[in-house]
């Protein structure tokens, strides 16, 4: 078995408008069991943190979120049934971390072990390199506030298409950072469960 999985390309054009996606964002906590589509996690992806304009070799790459002086410290990892990935923008694909379904310890609320797809937002610390980050709690407000662009980024596309989220705190960081194996400059600072909306 291959350490990567190759993502299709992300379908961009969607007829859903934006102003509604807005206006329909929403936490949900309920889901279908049934699993995504490749497709569908590509879309996901991409919309997470995908690139949108190519590294050269005067300056990096651009993403569809912000991060704070374009750091781009935040690490999306994806818990499947199947395993453990780390998203890889610039290829646009996913390297295997686990094959252990982890989706349990991405929260401590029972609710959230149902859902088909849970992100995991690591940051990584050692990329601040700026004057700007020189106390740890900068680094902390730094981080959790690229994830929210990221995370606000997978409401509007759930809202859009069918899916149902919630955007977790209520997390045992120091288990989980232990399961994923990091480092100690990488920090887990939310999660996020995903699944399809139930049918009414």
């Amino acid at each position: 078995m291959s350490d990567y999985i190759e993502l299709p390309p992300p379908q961009k054009e969607l007829e859903f408008p934006l102003m509604r996606a807005i206006e329909q964002r929403r936490t949900k906590r309920r889901w279908d069991p049934v699993e995504l589509s490749i497709q569908e996690i590509s879309n996901l992806l991409w919309v997470a943190c995908g690139v949108t304009v190519k590294e050269t070799k005067r300056s990096k790459s651009r993403r569809t979120a912000p991060s704070a002086c374009n750091t781009q410290e935040i690490q999306l990892y994806i818990a499947l049934s199947y395993g453990l990935y780390r998203y890889e923008g610039n290829e646009h694909r996913l390297k295997e971390i686990l094959s252990d379904d982890i989706r349990g310890d991405i929260g401590t609320q029972k609710m959230m072990k149902a859902a088909p797809v849970g992100l995991i937002y690591v940051s990584d610390f050692s990329r601040f390199k700026s004057f700007l980050f020189k106390e740890e709690k900068d680094k902390w407000l730094t981080a959790a506030t690229d994830t929210g662009c990221i995370s606000e980024n997978v409401y509007l596309y759930a809202a859009a298409t069918g899916l149902n989220t919630a955007l977790l705190g209520l997390v045992n960081r120091e288990r989980l950072q232990e399961i994923m194996g990091l480092g100690v400059h990488e920090k887990v600072i939310y999660t996020q469960s995903i699944g399809r909306a139930l049918s009414k």
